[in-house]
């Protein structure tokens, strides 16, 4: 063999491994996480569930999350940065306000939503069995287990003439309130909404002073809200006003009350949704998913501490009970 043809074939031998390599690095999906705020639970989360599904972090998925510090007006400058930067085969939005940026800025690549706003109100999808263009995900958006939460607030508040709804940037829109403003007028409520414009302005929206006008909140399913949680429980608590919200880890922390989806199995969901499109699926072909459990959780210490002696048929209802 000629000493050229020999050095050459050395040389491709040692070289092909290296361009495989790269080859499947290249060939490695990369998924970004898009949300107004991190919330350190939800990016655990979507580890974990990745990984039960054989996606190793650094071997065969990079993973990134990027968020906008509670700023929900950036979402959109944001989205636009991530497509630009050409780092994500898959985005997952976390809130409609993040799936709708995202939307905006790319028409090609695969967008997954933890949607809680309807997606077709929203303007995400054509209907929930066939979203269309490249968008799917999980509709956590129900407005039986708001009106849920209001009727609940009743049956404990028999006596209660102003409601309270807290929202942020998110979910301060006619989507959320409506089911809101609409039950809790029927059930003889004064309705207020409480918008937290800014995560900073928590203390001072939802001081003693300002609750004093309520004589019970609502609380939405909300992302930025879900970030201050520990804030927000510690400002209820001041105030002594009795609030129902949409997810166990409120009631966990020091809520009173909760209804709603379990947002652990949501989230199991959502994943699933993206492991589909990460394996071909075209994300406008699958139906938005929507969450199969829900519970009622109580806290009784809480009640107590308020003075609130809660309904027989209340507490024989709730799926967990904390005493």
């Amino acid at each position: 063999m000629r000493r050229r043809g020999f050095i050459g074939l050395i040389t491709g031998a040692i070289s092909w491994p290296l361009v495989a390599h790269a080859q499947k690095l290249a060939a490695t999906p990369r998924v970004v996480q898009l949300g107004p705020v991190n919330i350190p639970g939800q990016t655990d989360a979507t580890r974990k569930l990745l990984a039960e599904l054989g996606y190793v972090e650094g071997r065969n998925i990079q993973l990134e999350f990027r968020n906008t510090a509670g700023n929900a007006d950036a979402l959109p400058a944001l989205a636009e940065e991530i497509v630009r930067e050409g780092r994500a085969d898959v985005i997952i939005a976390i809130s409609t306000p993040a799936a709708l940026a995202a939307c905006k800025a790319t028409q090609t690549i695969p967008i997954v939503a933890f949607a809680a706003v309807d997606p077709v109100v929203s303007g995400l999808a054509d209907n929930l069995a066939r979203p269309g263009r490249n968008v799917t995900g999980i509709a956590v958006f129900s407005e039986e287990t708001t009106v849920k939460r209001v009727e609940l607030m009743r049956e404990v508040l028999p006596q209660a003439v102003r409601l309270g709804t807290v929202t942020t940037k998110l979910t301060s829109g006619a989507t959320s309130l409506a089911p809101v403003l609409e039950t809790g007028r029927k059930l003889g409520f004064e309705v207020g909404a409480i918008n937290i414009d800014d995560p900073a302005n928590i203390a001072k929206i939802l001081s003693p002073e300002l609750l004093a006008r309520f004589d019970g909140l609502v609380f939405v399913p909300d992302a930025i809200l879900n970030a201050h949680m520990a804030e927000i429980i510690k400002m209820v608590g001041l105030s002594k006003k009795p609030a129902i919200f949409a997810a166990p880890d409120w009631v966990a922390n020091g809520g009173l009350m909760s209804f709603g989806p379990d947002f652990a199995d949501a989230t199991r969901l959502l994943i699933a949704q993206v492991d589909r499109v990460l394996k071909g699926a075209k994300p406008g072909d699958l139906p938005f998913e929507r969450p199969t459990k829900f519970d009622l959780r109580i806290n009784l210490r809480i009640a107590k501490a308020l003075g609130l002696t809660l309904p027989p048929t209340v507490l024989a209802r709730a799926d967990e009970v904390i005493e």
